[in-house]
């Protein structure tokens, strides 16, 4: 069975034999014996910093008994994860819906969340992250103007604790409260940076620091 050659090697054979032709015509070398790198460039047909490039490949793979390297090709593979339409439109209303109904600052992981159980959203944070630029949202830094305090959810929670103690003590138990310590926070206490587009100005702040809430530690 005769060897199969594969185009790229096919078009370098033709292009040794045109060479060799040539200088079979002209009766003498074309180019000096001593200039190897450039006589090889010529006779390939490739550049002579692709024929350096090569040497030292073989070299290398020499001196370390390995094959020489050949790179892939890059072919365009499909997309993993994407959305058209309404669910595009969905998401634009989920972020807007954050802001002015739950009063909440839209992370990508609460996003994710809550898009999985509204569209099935089955992408990671990195996908969404994507799809959110393609939608014309950007992640910068919040408009001023307005105010409005973002809390985290385990200070949430921790504030229900506490009034749910504060409600047994005074109807079960009846212990006097002692309080030890306190905190504070200004009342314009805000994220630096949200999800905004043209449509969606995301959360304004306050520039003035304000007046200040007292937190008292029991």
């Amino acid at each position: 069975m005769p060897k199969v050659v594969k185009s790229s090697a096919q078009e370098m054979i033709l292009k040794v034999k045109e060479f060799c032709e040539a200088e079979q015509k002209n009766q003498g070398v074309l180019i000096p014996l001593n200039n190897v790198r450039k006589r090889v460039a010529a006779i390939t047909g490739v550049s002579e910093k692709t024929i350096t490039r090569i040497t030292k490949e073989g070299i290398t793979a020499a001196s370390t008994s390995k094959k020489i390297f050949t790179p892939g090709k890059r072919r365009p593979h499909p997309k993993k994860f994407d959305l058209y339409g309404f669910d595009l439109y969905a998401i634009q209303q989920k972020i807007h819906s954050f802001y002015v109904v739950h009063k909440e600052l839209p992370t990508l992981a609460k996003l994710r969340v809550a898009l999985r159980e509204d569209i099935n959203f089955q992408g990671s944070i990195t996908t969404l992250h994507r799809i959110l630029n393609r939608i014309d949202f950007k992640y910068k830094r919040c408009q001023s103007r307005r105010k409005l305090l973002m809390e985290c959810h385990d200070i949430t929670a921790w504030r229900a604790r506490y009034l749910d103690k504060i409600r047994i003590n005074r109807t079960v138990e009846k212990r006097p409260v002692v309080y030890l310590d306190e905190t504070y926070i200004h009342n314009t206490y805000h994220t630096k940076s949200c999800w905004q587009s043209e449509e969606e100005p995301g959360m304004f702040v306050s520039e003035s620091s304000g007046s200040r809430w007292i937190i008292a530690h029991e």
